[in-house]
């Protein structure tokens, strides 16, 4: 009973799929009807619109030509037309109507065909939204239809009392009975052009019914194989296969819903239709044979969404049999599938069959973007490359020539490809160096000499494939890399092999000499690239020189490169680019600044006293005589070489200094007190420096304003570490028993603060770093050392703040405190500076309130007495000389 009842329930289900859709059928008729009908009616109506001044002008005539009492008759005269049109659009004119008033026959449109101008993604919602509400009843309606053959299947081969035979034999015959029916009605559909047209897009309502009998027939064959066992694997996907052959050649009648449900009958069939030890040639080859049939669909039909449908699907199965198939076999099969695999998805998409460059794709540009292609390749090779548990040299030379060949492939024919292929170009060759570190660390350890030659032999192919493209292509990438990429993988390569095959770095080194030859003659082939051709060979003996050179000896040569450089500027024989001459200096500056702070940089020990000489004195010379080059010529690239010369002065200065102070020449890790006065210093004039430069540098402004900041932060950080932890009040780093004035404490707190107060009054550059802060800044540091100092005078173990504080050296604090409070305040009234005349009378009113209550109760008899005359006549004094300079000032101003 159950089983007659779901019988019953699938084939009401089918045949209310079939009415709806022909429900739906009619209804589309009759919209389309209604359609043609109105842009009839509205074309009457512009018709009529234009034709109704006209009309209206000869009447005119024609009553000034006739009779009065004619004329008048006429008038009330209507015409029929008139009257249906006035009937049926109100936007017609009457007779009645002054011509002034009658609207313009532009403003007699529908409001359905108004057209808006608004944002494209707004647009395709719209559009979007009303496709759905248009098409929803044919997609609810073939969703239903394919879901009830489906169930119709099961039923019929399940629960029928009938041998499996004839339940096979009658699910067969429902689902083609579908199919048939299917095609009369697209070709009922066909005798209507508007209908016909409905063919190229998703809502054709044959393809839905079409597609109900296909799914029977994939669901009866896979019951047939999974429950009966009735076919044998090979047969059920023979049978799966040229229904999905079918289904993709039905797609060039009843539109793209049968190239979907081609593909995803196609390409799932095997999941279905599978066993324990599949055939992998076999299921390989039946994948390629759905993807070929595919793409010779899309070629035909011109629908660029079959492209990424084909290529996702393709390269998932490919993985899929990569990681399943036996590593006995993974070589060979791999030597046919995955070069088909290449040429199927990465080349033909674009290019065609005959991988020609003006084959016309119809690809958009996400649809099939060779680049994303070039990475699935890549992982593909990758993922064959990890489950193979030994490598020999055939299979090794197998993955260089098939991503060598990946390179070449879209420029076989005429030596360039497309624009859209140069960035697969960058992909192919980072997998070539992934390929070559992993088959010298894991798999051939033993032929490093093997893997270095198929790796040289792939940077040269890679150089004669950008040379090919640039000789045809003058875009700004191919440009790029014509001169990037093959110079960095001889690079990366190099420094690999130096570090991990040593025995053989010689012989790279000897590589990279060969591929600087070959810029070298690319330079004087192609005059164009001249500057860039020296800048990459100067960059290769750069990079040879990193690996080769050590301590002095390579600051010393990239000195000399760079004096080489300036020579060839100036000669202009193979001149280098100027960027180049910036980028080789700005290493050998940088290099020169970390100098002192990297032990393995350095010639000899640090204790050394002529370290500074081996190490700063050579590249001094030649900044200088390379800007003495240049001064004439190049402006711009002389005053670089002046900065980087000053910079280099400076530091071998300031080390030298720390020096002859500290004894060492400085490390981060052992900063003591007078390490950090002469590194806080040394911040502090570099940072000026570096503002300086970038008021007259162009690219590198907000380099050097950057590097400026960094610096004065180093500066403020170890200003903190001397007033805290390092400061001589804390710890006894200034013995009491040194000179006054000519100590660490001048060198600390007072020379930096004539800096700042210098760079204020001087107009310096301080960037972003207001004035009024840096002059605050150095004042304080004028007071705190004038302080320290003070006490330092009158101490006679220890100036740290545990020891006892003299009567005379609180009288020192007053009288230093009324001098500099007088010297402000009679500066800033002379001046007629009222910030500074405000500082001083603050400091007079500090001095007052200590000589108050500081001094009353600390100092006792002479002290005493002494402090309150000296601050009493002080006071009297200022008071005199703000009376005598009022007086001046009155006398100036009388007439």
């Amino acid at each position: 009973m159950y089983t007659t009842l779901a019988l019953l329930m699938a084939l009401l289900a089918l045949l209310i799929g079939v009415k709806a859709t022909g429900r739906v059928s009619r209804q589309e008729k009759e919209l389309d009807k209604l359609r043609q009908e109105l842009n009839s009616l509205q074309n009457h109506l512009r018709r009529d619109a234009h034709e109704e001044p006209a009309q209206q002008s000869h009447m005119a005539a024609e009553s000034r030509q006739m009779p009065s009492h004619v004329a008048a008759k006429t008038e009330h005269i209507s015409s029929p037309d008139s009257t249906i049109d006035n009937t049926l659009v109100d936007s017609v004119p009457s007779p009645d109507v002054t011509p002034q008033a009658q609207p313009q026959p532009s403003s007699i449109v529908l409001d359905v065909f108004e057209q808006k101008n608004e944002p494209f993604f707004l647009n395709k919602l719209q559009d979007l939204l009303a496709n759905i509400q248009e098409n929803w009843l044919v997609w609810v309606g073939a969703l239903a239809m394919l879901i009830g053959g489906g169930y119709l299947v099961q039923v019929i081969g399940s629960h029928i009392e009938f041998s499996p035979l004839m339940r096979v034999s009658f699910a067969l015959t429902l689902s083609l009975a579908m199919v048939l029916a299917g095609e009369v009605f697209h070709r009922k559909e066909q005798h209507s052009p508007d209908r016909a047209k409905r063919a190229q897009g998703f809502t054709y309502v044959p393809a839905a019914v079409t597609g109900t009998g296909l799914t029977g027939i994939y669901c009866t064959v896979i019951f047939a194989f999974v429950i009966y066992q009735m076919l044998t694997p090979s047969v059920s996907l023979i049978i799966l296969a040229v229904t999905a052959l079918f289904s993709l050649a039905l797609s060039l009648r009843q539109g793209p819903l049968m190239a979907v449900l081609g593909l995803i009958g196609g390409y799932t069939a095997p999941l279905w239709i599978g066993s324990a030890e599949p055939d992998y040639y076999v299921l390989a080859g039946y994948i390629s044979a759905i993807s070929i049939a595919a793409t010779l669909l899309m070629q035909i039909v011109r629908q660029s969404w079959i492209s990424p449908s084909i290529a996702l699907a393709h390269v998932l199965w490919m993985l899929l049999l990569i990681e399943s198939i036996p590593t006995e076999i993974l070589f060979s099969w791999l030597a046919v599938y995955l070069s088909l695999t290449l040429y199927l998805i990465f080349a033909v998409p674009r290019m065609g069959w005959a991988l020609n460059r003006r084959y016309h794709h119809h690809q958009k540009k996400w649809t099939n973007p060779p680049t994303v292609t070039s990475i699935a390749i890549a992982l593909l090779t990758f993922s064959a490359v990890t489950r193979m548990p030994a490598i020999n040299i055939l299979q090794m030379t197998y993955c260089f020539t098939l991503l060598v060949a990946a390179v070449w492939l879209p420029a076989l024919r005429k030596g360039w490809s497309l624009r859209v292929f140069l960035p697969s170009i960058v992909v192919f060759a980072t997998a070539i160096m992934v390929l070559s570190i992993a088959f010298d660390t894991l798999y051939l350890p033993e032929h490093k000499a093997s893997i270095l030659f198929a790796l040289a032999v792939s940077i040269a192919l890679i150089c004669g494939r950008t040379y090919a493209q640039s000789l045809c292509d003058r875009s700004q990438l191919s440009g790029v890399l014509l001169l990037v990429l093959a110079p960095v993988m001889s690079l990366i390569s190099l420094f690999y092999i130096d570090e991990f095959i040593p025995n053989y770095a010689w012989h790279w080194t000897l590589f990279c000499a060969l591929i600087a030859l070959y810029y070298v003659l690319l330079g004087q082939r192609l005059t164009v690239l001249m500057s860039e051709c020296s800048a990459i060979v100067h960059a290769l003996i750069a990079g040879v020189a990193f690996v080769w050179l050590s301590d002095t000896w390579l600051t010393t040569a990239i000195s000399v490169q760079v004096a080489v450089m300036a020579l060839q500027a100036q000669s202009q024989r193979f001149p280098p680019a100027n960027w180049a001459v910036k980028v080789v200096m700005s290493i050998l500056t940088i290099r020169l600044t970390l100098l002192p702070f990297i032990p393995e940089w350095q010639p000899i020990e640090t204790e050394h006293w002529a370290w500074v000489i081996l190490s700063y004195v050579p590249s001094l010379v030649i900044l200088l005589y390379a800007r003495a080059v240049l001064i004439r010529m190049d402006f711009e690239l002389a005053n670089w070489f002046e900065g980087a010369f000053l910079h280099v002065f400076l530091m071998a200065l300031f080390t030298q200094t720390n020096y002859w102070l500290t004894g060492q020449y400085g490390y981060l890790g052992q900063i003591d007190f007078t390490s950090a006065i002469v590194f806080a210093n040394q911040a502090l004039v570099m940072g000026l420096i570096y503002s300086y430069r970038s008021q007259f540098a162009q690219q590198l402004s907000r380099v050097y304003q950057a590097y400026s900041y960094l610096l004065w932060c180093v500066f403020a950080l170890l200003l903190i570490l001397l007033n805290t932890v390092e400061s001589p009040l804390a710890a006894d780093n200034v013995s009491a028993q040194a000179i006054p004035i000519f100590n660490m404490l001048s060198v600390g707190w007072l020379l930096p603060a004539c800096v700042l107060l210098t760079a204020v009054f001087k107009g310096w550059n301080t960037l972003q770093i207001h004035r009024f802060a840096v002059a605050s800044l150095g004042f304080t540091l004028v007071a705190i050392w004038l302080g320290m100092s003070i006490r330092q005078f009158w101490q006679t173990t220890s100036m740290m703040l545990f020891q006892p504080t003299s009567m005379a050296e609180l009288f020192s604090y007053s009288v230093a405190g009324l001098l500099v409070g007088g010297l402000l305040t009679w500066r800033g009234v002379t001046h007629k500076g009222l910030m500074m005349q405000r500082i001083g009378l603050i400091v007079l009113a500090c001095v007052a309130l200590k000589v108050f209550l500081w001094d009353v109760s600390s100092l006792d008899g002479f002290w005493r007495a002494i402090s309150f005359l000296g601050l009493g006549a002080s006071l009297i004094a200022l008071g005199w000389l703000f009376q005598k300079l009022h007086r001046s000032v009155a006398r100036a101003l009388e007439p």
